[in-house]
């Protein structure tokens, strides 16, 4: 009987935890809510191969607007690259990013942008 109450608990307490898959064409995007702030990856590569973009760090909760259920903001201390994280209410989520190019090179600047449907 203890065992199984622990493994509830433990069950619990992970459960919030647990990171989400987001997807778009060519791009996946990693969302772990955490204390508030979230955890994020973003690959995203072109269609023919010719650029990849990865992102990845910790971004502080913002406060939600329009139809966004939660929303957080990530930016870059070397650069002037800044990421906006949005939990949408229709179950997708969105990315807008601004100065990101090192992030991604030339030729896939702007991939990492836009709508994301949950995987």
């Amino acid at each position: 009987m203890k065992k199984t109450v622990i493994a509830l608990i433990l069950a619990a307490i992970a459960l919030p935890a647990i990171a989400t898959q987001y997807a778009k064409r060519g791009a996946v995007l990693t969302l772990k809510p955490v204390n508030g702030n979230a955890q994020f990856n973003i690959n995203a590569s072109a269609k023919d191969g010719s650029g990849i973009c990865n992102m990845e760090g910790t971004a502080q909760q913002i406060a939600p607007g329009e139809n966004q259920k939660r929303r957080w903001v990530w930016n870059d201390n070397s650069s002037q690259c800044v990421a906006v994280l949005s939990e949408m209410n229709n179950g997708k989520a969105s990315v807008m990013t601004r100065g990101c190019e090192g992030y991604c090179g030339a030729s896939a600047s702007g991939l990492m942008d836009g709508q994301y449907k949950k995987k």
